[in-house]
């Protein structure tokens, strides 16, 4: 009888998790066909233009992701207060979050603003680059404001179980982006032809509809969590100095990556233009498996942030392995795919049979870190929703600072190997990663967390 109600138990989570996680692979899904056809529609005016988008869209939303990592914090909050049946305190921690997310918003957007020009002239000597480029900056820097709250507030609504209202705040904004480009960058129907300015206006307006179409239902939607005018009247230090305090690690670790990615991309382009086309297309086109490893990850954030509040610590370990294995299963999936069919993925990136040849390979080698992979992405969700941020940044940053980082070096300076190699060297990294994120999860300390 015992096992039965065991294998009910572990099937009702794995229902939950399911219904967590497929509404945010449709989200990332959605944002996925948005950047093509973004990067397709700017592509057909200049290479001059998709120069400038490319470097403002990676200015303005680079520091986007950095400051909203305060999200990281506010789902693990939400959760544990859901869990608890304390949903009066979940808002308060909601109206909190946003408070501050509109605080490092408007910030971001003015410095981007003012310094617009100083910021491109440090990646590019293009002038005509630079003057497109702080169009699109201006303008695009409001949409990356109102980004910040709204992934926030989605992050805080997923901390207490709904993953579909950010899953359609997002999809309606990314189908907007697209009318709104296609109406705006080539003056269809009437509209004038802002080329540059047009596409960065259209992320605007998507922008602010998604943060509407979020704060709108947290205001006057019927779920768990509601935000409510006295839970943004003032500030709560003490509440303020804890969501900090467990989004701080998810923030440099935003840093980390964006600056190691940085440093690897100048030592790749040694290797030439070819290996560097190749690289840049067969990651790419593996981004694309990330998805259900992303999507179990936010899933066992919310099972285990909520489980805790609940005090239910078995149901919060049942939910990490459950949604670890999922994630492992798909992702595993995804790497035969690689294997066997490499040339048909990469032929949708590209046609050079040159580039085509080399990605092929590296898709081919990928395939071996697809579970690793889905391990370390999912069990660091986990980790975070029970409080426990310092812990994944740790050995992230182990990770991709003594192991990836130094091969990557080892390979191209010193022994003078090709791209292939550089991809062996992440499949390395990726598999101690896992290694190190389960060893620091069935130590089992992030159970007794208190937030």
């Amino acid at each position: 009888m015992a096992l039965v109600a065991k294998n009910r138990e572990t099937i009702a989570v794995r229902k939950e998790i399911l219904k967590l996680a497929w509404p945010i692979v449709l989200e990332m899904l959605s944002g996925t066909i948005i950047w093509v056809v973004d990067t397709a529609m700017v592509g057909h005016l200049s290479a001059e233009a998709l120069s400038a988008v490319g470097l403002g869209s990676q200015l303005a939303y680079s520091s986007a992701f950095i400051f909203g990592a305060l999200g990281v914090g506010t789902t693990a909050m939400v959760a544990r207060y859901i869990g608890s049946k304390e949903e009066e305190k979940a808002g308060f921690i909601a109206g909190q979050s946003f408070i501050i997310s509109l605080i490092l918003g408007v910030l971001i957007f003015l410095i981007n603003y003012i310094f617009a020009e100083n910021l491109l002239l440090l990646f590019t000597k293009d002038n005509k680059v630079v003057e497109l480029g702080v169009v699109y900056l201006k303008i695009a820097s409001l949409g990356a404001a109102f980004y910040i709250v709204a992934m926030v507030l989605n992050s805080a609504l997923r901390g207490a179980g709904n993953t579909i209202v950010p899953m359609l705040s997002v999809a309606v904004a990314n189908t907007v982006n697209i009318v709104g480009d296609y109406l705006l960058i080539f003056g269809n129907f009437g509209f004038p032809r802002w080329e540059v300015k047009g596409a960065a206006v259209a992320t605007v307006f998507a922008q602010v509809l998604c943060f509407l179409i979020t704060i709108i239902y947290l205001f006057w939607g019927r779920g768990k969590l509601k935000l409510e005018f006295k839970h943004i009247k003032k500030l709560d230090f003490d509440v303020i100095k804890k969501l900090i305090t467990l989004s701080i690690p998810a923030s440099f670790e935003e840093i980390s990556f964006n600056v190691s990615r940085l440093i690897s991309t100048q030592w790749l382009n040694r290797l030439g233009t070819l290996s560097y086309a190749a690289h840049q297309v067969s990651v790419s086109a593996e981004s694309i498996s990330f998805m259900p490893g992303y999507a179990f990850s936010v899933a066992a954030s919310t099972i285990v942030g909520q489980s805790l509040g609940a005090k239910d610590e078995r149901r919060a370990e049942i939910g990490s392995i459950e949604s670890t294995k999922l994630a492992a299963a798909l992702m595993s999936m995804v790497g035969i795919i690689f294997f066997f069919f490499p040339e048909k993925i990469i032929n949708f990136f590209t046609d050079i049979p040159e580039v085509e040849e080399l990605a092929a390979s590296c898709i081919k080698i990928g395939a071996f870190e697809q579970t690793t992979i889905a391990i370390s992405m999912t069990l660091s969700g986990a980790l975070k929703g029970a409080g426990n941020t310092q812990g994944p940044f740790k050995v992230v940053l182990i990770s991709t600072w003594l192991i990836r980082l130094p091969l990557i070096f080892l390979v191209v300076f010193v022994f003078k190997k090709g791209l292939k190699f550089v991809w062996v060297s992440t499949v390395i990294q990726y598999f101690f990663e896992a290694l190190f994120m389960y060893a620091l999860f069935k130590k089992g300390e992030w159970k007794k967390i208190k937030l």
